[in-house]
């Protein structure tokens, strides 16, 4: 996946940064700053929309909607020449390269553009082994955040398959994909803890997967998020597997 914000040819720098970062983390920014005065009048899009600033304020109803509350900018950004995006609680499908691009409104079909800053973004998502049979394998997530004690911790696989839930103080599995049905467990007092951590028992060629688990509070606001990918050695691998 590529994504591009336009820019005019010389008002930045042609470099190109990757941007690293650990699986959990609340946010990233992407640096992107000028080094030159900005028109005034001037859009920052692209292809597929992850953040647009125009007429002075942010345009959120024109992003795409993977990115539809995850994404900030600072105040005043032509002003201060600081472009910078904030990316909030990014997972791996955010992997990408973002190109940065600008387009003036007063001329936008005329303007000569290309690419002027890229970003690569990469996401580094922790890995467990465990071998196909095993009796159980531990998904590891903790954090030192201070969690309320009405939050909502859920596990979800690649395809939004519910893994495991737990809500007002037990789990909640009515909605577990039936995949996972008696094979998962959770610490009690987690939410004391902040140990998240879950056992997915009997592990098999078919749970290889990254599962992410999140914390909302009880207004739906994510506070946490977090990714484990688990790789199970004698994995299959014809192309039914791979479809999973």
């Amino acid at each position: 996946m590529s994504v591009q914000f336009i820019f005019f040819y010389d008002l930045l720098s042609s470099d190109y940064q990757k941007v690293e970062v650990d699986s959990g983390v609340e946010s990233v920014q992407l640096p992107c700053k000028a080094i030159v005065r900005f028109l005034k009048d001037t859009k920052v899009e692209d292809d597929r929309t992850v953040h647009v600033y125009e007429n002075g304020c942010d345009q959120h109803e024109q992003q795409h909607r993977f990115y539809r509350g995850r994404t900030e900018m600072n105040r005043n950004p032509l002003e201060f020449r600081d472009l910078s995006l904030t990316l909030k609680h990014p997972t791996d499908d955010d992997n990408s390269t973002y190109t940065y691009i600008i387009l003036s409104n007063q001329n936008k079909l005329s303007a000569s553009v290309c690419t002027a800053h890229v970003v690569f973004l990469f996401l580094s998502v922790p890995q467990v082994d465990v071998d196909s049979g095993e009796a159980s394998i531990l998904l590891p997530c903790k954090t030192t955040q201070n969690l309320p004690r009405n939050a909502k911790v859920e596990w979800w696989d690649r395809f939004n398959r519910k893994v495991h839930m737990y809500e007002n103080g037990s789990d909640q599995l009515e909605d577990q994909g039936n995949r996972y049905r008696d094979r998962t467990q959770i610490n009690e007092d987690l939410l004391e803890t902040g140990d998240l951590s879950l056992t997915l028992k009997y592990p098999t060629d078919w749970d290889a997967d990254i599962y992410t688990c999140t914390v909302c509070n009880r207004e739906g606001k994510k506070i946490l998020m977090k990714q484990v990918e688990l790789k199970v050695r004698g994995q299959c691998c014809c192309w039914v597997c791979q479809l999973k």
